[in-house]
């Protein structure tokens, strides 16, 4: 049985080496990678030597996710490419990456290191057994009170001391493996990707005779992208703005990229490139059609077994340099690339890569600005001017003041205009405060109607040892209903927006100034009417 096993392994060998043997496999290495919004492009190189005759020519360090239509290749040598054409090969594993490698070696390290400790505990234990098996005294003849109290002495001297370890033990033994269970579960993801099926080009090449060739191949990929995201730091009120534009970069494409020349572009080839086109819109009555006598509901069946059938159916279901130092910003017709010259390592692991991009200063003017009906603290807000030279997308802005990170807010291109406002978090030194003013409150009973008025006032102090401008925002009610009207009798000076309601102060504050601004509106509406949202 033995020797039909060997001859028949024998034979299928020699078939595939047959079937093969036209076929050079050699490996390709990534020199560049543009990565857009979503996927990437990757350009690699490879060198090999071709016999005379007709090659094909498999590079098998291809992503799966790679998109057939998007392979192009290229070359020197005196050899006649054929045809170039994708395919998945299912049965060979990717490469064990880098990365994976390193945590294989931390994992034999942390068992190591949990092997010693149990090693460990079991010396303590024993030791601890064979204390309790000697501790028999006072069996003898003759044994004195001062024999029993040092034995005694010893006893709880040495178990204490094994009692200790053992505890001390205990807990390294619990840290240390849920270090190796972290360190498998790792290893396991990782394995588990290198079980994906890889990608393969092959190359059809022709040469007359033996000849050294170079292609240069280029092919896009899925399961990769970047996000752009920034940083927003501001000294004081008296100085611009430092803004960081980033990027997280990611990719799952199965293979790393390890020391590539990285270009980010703005492009996004998962969007259609054609724009779409209006077609008629016809406008006509609703009419609803009647429903075949087929499609009414039937009369339930009083049998078990009907209503059983019925019920199954209805079931339900920091301050070093960067690489944004080492960018330059190219400009496309229809994309703006940033081509980094400092190499980078992208992983296969799906986690974001920070890469800084650009590093920019921008004009500000700073306000506060508070809304007490909402919340009685003051925000302080800077409007950025200039954000359109350094190419930006929405995104998400990181903002620090004098040092001290205050919070997240959201780039918006669409509302920013010409200047693009962002929050830069309380202060508590200006205080506001709003109260409804009960003397000037009423309600004025008349023959068919009923007015009622409102008033508040707003109190506003600067504590700061400098001048501040503070914008404050309140509102009156706005009327959907005529026989709804609403008057403003004072404003202490507001700006009113008719069709929103919304009252605006623009104050400049003195160090220690307070002010108080107040407002008071009517409204009129028929008797026996009960209002909504009026204060």
């Amino acid at each position: 049985m033995k020797k039909l096993t060997l001859l028949l392994l024998g034979f299928t060998g020699f078939s595939i080496a047959q079937a093969q043997d036209d076929e050079q496999r050699i490996s390709s290495t990534v020199q560049h990678v543009t990565v857009f919004l979503n996927r990437a492009q990757l350009t690699a190189q490879a060198r090999t030597t071709l016999q005379p005759g007709t090659t094909r020519l498999i590079i098998e360090n291809a992503s799966a996710q790679t998109d057939p239509q998007s392979i192009q290749v290229s070359g020197k040598g005196d050899a006649v490419m054929q045809g170039v054409q994708f395919r998945t090969n299912f049965l060979t594993k990717v490469t064990k990456p880098v990365s994976l490698q390193r945590l294989e070696d931390s994992l034999r390290l942390a068992r190591d290191v949990f092997d010693g400790l149990n090693l460990q505990k079991e010396v303590l234990d024993n030791e601890k057994k064979m204390v309790l098996a000697n501790q028999k005294v006072g069996t003898e003849k003759g044994t004195v009170v001062e024999e029993v109290e040092d034995m005694a002495d010893f006893f709880r001297t040495r178990l204490t001391d094994v009692g200790k370890k053992l505890l001390a033990l205990d807990k390294h033994l619990k840290i240390q493996k849920e270090k190796v269970d972290h360190l498998e579960g790792q290893v396991r993801e990782q394995n588990a990707r290198r079980e994906r099926p890889v990608g393969e080009i092959e190359v059809t090449l022709t040469a007359k005779n033996r000849t050294a060739i170079d292609l240069e191949l280029s092919y896009v990929v899925n399961n990769a992208g970047w996000v752009p995201f920034y940083d927003i730091r501001v000294r004081d009120t008296k100085s611009p703005a430092t803004l960081a534009y980033k990027a997280q970069v990611y990719q799952n494409t199965g293979f790393d990229w390890q020391n590539v020349r990285l270009t980010l572009s703005t492009s996004n080839p998962a969007l259609p490139g054609n724009q779409p086109q209006l077609e008629t819109q016809y406008v006509t009555f609703y009419e609803p059609r009647p429903v075949p006598v087929s499609a009414l509901p039937r009369p339930k069946m009083l049998t078990r077994q009907a209503e059983t059938a019925n019920d199954a159916a209805t079931a339900p279901a920091a301050e070093l340099a960067s690489t944004a130092d080492f960018t330059q910003v190219s400009e496309q017709p229809t994309s703006v690339n940033f081509e980094i010259s400092i190499p980078y390592t992208i992983l296969a692991n799906n986690r974001p890569q920070v890469v800084d991009i650009q590093t920019g200063e921008l004009p500000a003017t700073y306000r506060y600005t508070a809304t007490p009906k909402m919340d009685t603290d003051a925000f302080l807000v800077a409007t950025l001017s200039g954000w359109e030279k350094l190419n930006l997308l929405n995104g998400t802005a990181r903002t620090y003041f004098e040092g001290t990170y205050v919070g997240e807010s959201q780039v918006n291109l669409q509302q920013a205009g010409d200047t693009l406002t962002l929050g830069l978090g309380r202060d508590k030194k200006i205080i506001v405060k709003r109260e409804k003013t009960q003397d000037f409150s009423s309600r004025k009973g008349l023959s068919s109607s009923v007015r009622d008025t409102y008033s508040y006032k707003i109190t506003v102090r600067n504590t700061k040892a400098e001048p501040v401008n503070l914008t404050v925002f309140d509102q009156l009610p706005v009327s959907t209903d005529s026989r709804i009207e609403v008057e403003l009798d004072e404003s202490s000076g507001a700006e009113r927006n008719p069709e929103t309601g919304r009252l605006t102060w623009n104050l400049s504050l003195k160090p220690n100034e307070s002010r108080e601004l107040v407002f008071r509106y009517t409204i009129k509406y028929p008797k026996g009417k009960q209002l909504v949202n009026a204060n």
